[in-house]
């Protein structure tokens, strides 16, 4: 029998069955974020690739860790498999996110997180008598509270020369082995997927990442959310980021399901907001704008806007559609 066909009989016999499953519908993991899950469809999809890029600094990182978290508070698993930090770090990001989401006032930042950990802090004794002193003691329910997922959320620490698409394969069936499930596959970032013993160009080498990952999504019926990171033509200042200025390749346009642009509301309001909006405009620096460039579920273009909780290595999960008009450029002038 050959696997890869599928008569359209048995597409309908399976969405049938699947309806009348006690878990019926569609396959999706949420983000964390509702009204991008609205936005998007319901979340993201199994089988499809999903991108995220922004300039950096925006948080791409620590919003992919959020839609992870979302992930393994929902029952599911997550890999992620981090370029950038280390496992360390990444939690020691999930307890200050934990912590913020009990209290955003009286919760300890993510400093003061970090130096618990490396026991900078003061303090004797374990990680839950040291999170005991935090106000309030809310670190201690912030520890508990990702211990409850912990073994469904696994960190793959990844390097550029080494981590290509098979060591990605064999990671998420050793994942799939231990939990019974696809898992969602969060890979931070994309451009850094090695490719071993090959002499591709810049261009090609990131057409064959892309086009590799999209058949890992494929083949383990679960969503990739991919950070991507972006050329110096989209660091211009004053510039608003597309799906055009991802560093690499025009298949990281048409590849992916879902691309997602991050930016800071204040570098990509129009001008006379900033001119005229009094104390409004110095609050735009705390926001952060999702724009969902590309929606194969649905139509794009979708703009929504969450506060930076950047102190507690977050975003509020809670954002508002963007009212005010927003501009590729700053020369905008209404």
């Amino acid at each position: 029998m050959d696997y890869k066909l599928t008569s359209l009989s048995a597409v309908l016999e399976r969405a049938d069955s699947r309806l009348r499953s006690p878990d019926g519908g569609v396959r999706l993991w949420p983000t964390g974020f509702p009204l991008l899950d609205e936005a998007i469809g319901g979340g993201f999809r199994s089988g499809t690739l999903n991108l995220i890029a922004g300039p950096q600094g925006q948080g791409k990182t620590m919003f992919a860790m959020q839609a992870a978290r979302a992930a393994v508070k929902a029952g599911r698993s997550a890999v992620f498999f981090s370029y950038e930090l280390e496992a360390d770090a990444l939690t020691q990001r999930l307890v200050a996110m934990e912590g913020g989401e009990i209290d955003p006032y009286e919760a300890p930042s993510l400093s003061e997180v970090r130096a618990i950990f490396e026991g900078t802090s003061g303090g004797t004794g374990g990680l839950l008598e040291r999170m005991a002193s935090t106000r309030s003691g809310i670190g201690t329910q912030a520890l508990v509270n990702v211990s409850e997922y912990a073994d469904r959320l696994v960190v793959h620490r990844s390097t550029a020369t080494h981590t290509d698409i098979t060591e990605i394969n064999d990671t998420i069936k050793k994942v799939m082995g231990s939990t019974g499930e696809s898992p969602l596959i969060v890979v931070d970032y994309l451009q850094k997927v090695a490719t071993p013993l090959s002499d591709l160009g810049e261009e090609e080498r990131i057409t064959r990442i892309t086009e590799q990952l999209k058949d890992v999504a494929i083949e383990f019926d679960a969503p990739v959310f991919a950070v991507a990171a972006m050329d110096h033509e989209g660091l211009e200042p004053g510039a608003r980021m597309r799906t055009r200025h991802m560093r690499g390749s025009t298949a990281l346009s048409y590849e992916p399901d879902v691309v997602l642009i991050l930016g800071t509301k204040s570098d990509i309001v129009a001008r006379h907001h900033l001119m005229y909006g009094g104390a409004n405009a110095e609050n735009f620096k705390d926001w952060s704008v999702v724009t969902v460039e590309k929606n194969r579920s649905g139509s794009g273009g979708a703009e929504i806007e969450f506060k930076k909780r950047f102190d507690q290595g977050r975003f509020e999960a809670d954002g508002n559609v963007v009212t005010e008009k927003l501009v590729d450029e700053r020369v905008y002038v209404e």
